[in-house]
């Protein structure tokens, strides 16, 4: 990228003024050579007039001092120029909202809008792919404003289509069969950023995107790394969270025998037992919920340090369940072992 932006800034300053600096000085040089021809022939007892050729040569000066200050303009355009790509290449790698009657499929989904701009009695949306095909077709909304539509990327025969670009079409009608006006805008990843033209573009795939038609600058694409770091978290997590579920019903069941043993011997040392198991329980229970919860965080996660955050929670919330399992039963096991007074004497 930074290659490209340099060599539009050397393309610049190697323009018109350096074109005309060059004519200049080869128009010079044959003038030099006129003069010296002449001053070398002229009659010594009528000698030339120096007043002519020294406006001549003021003239030169002069408009070699406006090329100077062309080259310096231009520069001062390049430099720009190049500061304008810099900030628009930040877009690479990023979504966009854009108007565009085409929309990307990208990581097996596509997001696009469509703004009704009247209300419509029948809206029918088609996307077709690149040999004309059509791969998607539903009913839209019909009231006047902008709505957004999630595609999941199955075609009409439930299959997945291919990442890639594809036509959109929203066709609208009022309840006298007259077109009412929709503006398609789609969702995409900036691959790269173009300045063949007089103003820089943007690339989706080899989709070009004018700054001028970009409604929004939305977070980063996920890098596939990353999705695969967010999909082994999520993993993680829910295998947590199902660990702690296991645990806190046996912490419960744990709970129920303490409880059975206290009853069978009423003295204090069971009903304390008893007491502590319900409560290991309770904190098993409460374990479990939040690893699941966590998990959850981590299936949503866009980005995989939440969801390693979210693992991380998820897995501290497993061993907390574990351990209130382990003291659940130890209590039950205390009451149920736990003899009157009398017996022990």
């Amino acid at each position: 990228m930074a290659d490209a932006i340099s060599g539009i800034g050397a393309a610049a300053t190697t323009g018109k003024a350096a074109q005309d600096r060059q004519k200049l000085a080869d128009d010079l040089d044959n003038f030099m050579t006129l003069l010296t021809t002449q001053l070398q022939h002229q009659d010594p007892l009528d000698p030339m007039d120096s007043t002519e050729f020294t406006s001549q040569l003021v003239q030169f000066a002069s408009v070699e001092q406006q090329i100077s200050q062309n080259a310096n303009l231009e520069t001062l355009i390049a430099a720009q120029e190049n500061s304008q790509l810099s900030s628009v290449a930040s877009y690479v790698g990023h979504f966009i909202e854009a108007e565009s009657p085409n929309v990307q499929v990208y990581g097996g989904q596509a997001e696009f809008n469509y703004i009704l701009l009247d209300d419509s009695a029948g809206t029918l949306i088609n996307i077709q792919d690149k040999n004309g095909n059509t791969v998607m077709s539903a009913k839209g909304n019909i009231t006047q404003g902008k709505h957004g539509v999630v595609w999941d990327g199955i075609d009409l025969s439930g299959n997945k289509v291919p990442d890639g670009i594809y036509k959109l079409s929203v066709v609208a009608q009022d309840a006298a069969g007259k077109p009412v006006d929709v503006i398609t805008t789609s969702v995409g990843v900036v691959t790269g950023v173009s300045y063949a033209g007089k103003d820089p573009v943007l690339m989706i795939n080899n989709q070009e995107i004018g700054l001028d038609k970009v409604l929004t600058l939305k977070e980063k694409a996920l890098q596939l790394s990353e999705v695969d770091a967010i999909a082994a978290s999520a993993l993680a997590a829910a295998g947590y969270a199902k660990s702690a579920k296991a645990d806190a019903e046996a912490a419960v069941a744990s709970a129920a025998e303490a409880d059975a043993a206290a009853l069978d011997n009423p003295i204090p040392e069971a009903e304390a037992e008893a007491v502590k198991a319900n409560e290991a329980a309770t904190k098993a229970t409460e374990a479990a919920a939040e690893a699941e919860e966590a998990a959850q965080l981590a299936k949503d996660a866009t980005s995989s340090a939440v969801a390693s955050e979210a693992e991380q929670a998820a897995s501290t919330a497993a061993a907390t369940a574990n351990a209130a399992k382990a003291a659940a039963k130890a209590a039950a096991t205390a009451a149920a072992e736990a003899k009157p007074s009398e017996e022990a004497a």
